[in-house]
């Protein structure tokens, strides 16, 4: 499964801590501008369940789009990201504050090939931190940085299989989950136990800053 961007043996290490964040609906606002794309190729993004497939539907017919549709046109997303997507409110003022108490590594599943076109969207706001773009599970990449970081280790993710799949693999990661669209929260299928859920960014750095001091030495 491809993987692209440093790899874990080579992540800047400064603290003993480490949190790592998703990107789309975690960093960078996605079903918005998916929405906007949706509308450009006559369909609309109905709210009412937790997935996209089946709740795209084309605004003339009424029918669902296909899957192999919704692929195409996220990947119309990911290509145009840099002009399309933007930062979530918040999170770049909280990464700054939670920098100096942990790293920082961005983990997505966005499709690999994309990874230049990310990682200039992240550079431009400011938001520098190390990022990769993997086909695997995150479980199994986070399960390789535990054996570099030993303090602890907070994952921030939208989706909460892959908190849970985090969890299998990482039976001590604290878990936190934020997600920008509104409307999708009301579906949200049930939160590995433990999960921190997280309103906005500022709520969320309260609480990880929380986690992180309870791990620190004593001075």
């Amino acid at each position: 499964m491809a993987t692209v961007g440093p790899a874990i043996s080579e992540l800047p290490k400064h603290h003993d801590s480490l949190l790592v964040c998703d990107v789309d609906e975690v960093i960078l606002h996605f079903i918005a501008p998916f929405c906007d794309l949706l509308a450009e190729h006559g369909a609309r993004l109905h709210f009412e369940s937790f997935r996209l497939t089946g709740n795209v539907r084309s605004l003339s017919t009424g029918a669902a789009v296909s899957g192999h549709e919704l692929d195409r046109i996220t990947e119309l997303l990911y290509a145009r990201q840099i002009d399309l997507q933007q930062p979530v409110d918040g999170a770049r003022e909280a990464l700054d504050m939670l920098r100096e108490k942990a790293d920082v590594v961005f983990l997505t599943a966005m499709t690999p090939s994309y990874h230049a076109e990310r990682r200039a969207l992240l550079d431009l706001h400011g938001l520098r931190d190390p990022l990769i773009a993997t086909e695997r599970s995150k479980g199994g990449v986070l399960a390789e940085m535990r054996e570099r970081w030993r303090g602890p280790i907070v994952f921030v993710d939208d989706l909460p299989p892959n908190l849970e799949g985090a969890r299998r693999s990482v039976p001590d990661i604290r878990l936190v989950h934020i997600m920008a669209n509104r409307e999708f929260r009301a579906h949200l299928p049930a939160m590995p136990s433990g999960t921190i859920r997280a309103k906005d960014w500022p709520d969320a750095a309260r609480q990880i800053a929380g986690v992180l001091a309870e791990g620190a030495p004593a001075s």
